[in-house]
């Protein structure tokens, strides 16, 4: 009984800690959505919030702004209120936590995305720094 207190326990928390970073509404794209959605439309903004060197190290994809989620509250005059955005981190959850701040901020998330899978699947990737 004790391990299924636990089991609950921890459940409960990572579910509470989910929904604390994102707003639940947030549609998370697979990378075939992602590449879908990056050739078809034309007024999409790509916000990768991950950390500078992650990008550095791997990859991002092209026409990319960079503002990692910890900055984001801070910069929001920087990301366009006429585009629809799209958030990408590492695997998805940060992206989630972009989102939801500027879904509360009246901005229009198309959805949330992890650059993990995009990677393994071939798709293209671009390196700061790197011709």
């Amino acid at each position: 009984m004790k391990i299924f207190g636990l089991y609950a326990l921890t459940l409960l928390g990572v579910v509470g800690l989910a929904s604390a970073q994102s707003d639940g509404k947030t549609k998370t794209l697979t990378s075939d959505e992602l590449k879908q959605a990056l050739d078809t439309k034309k007024n999409l903004f790509f916000l990768d919030v991950r950390e500078p060197r992650e990008i550095e190290e791997n990859g991002s994809i092209k026409g990319y702004v960079n503002i990692p989620v910890g900055q984001l509250e801070s910069r929001l005059a920087e990301v366009p209120k006429d585009k629809q955005i799209v958030t990408a981190c590492a695997h998805g959850k940060r992206a989630g936590t972009a989102a939801a701040i500027l879904t509360k901020n009246g901005y229009t998330v198309l959805g949330a995305c992890g650059l993990m899978d995009w990677k393994e699947k071939g798709y293209p990737l671009v390196y700061p720094g790197k011709k």
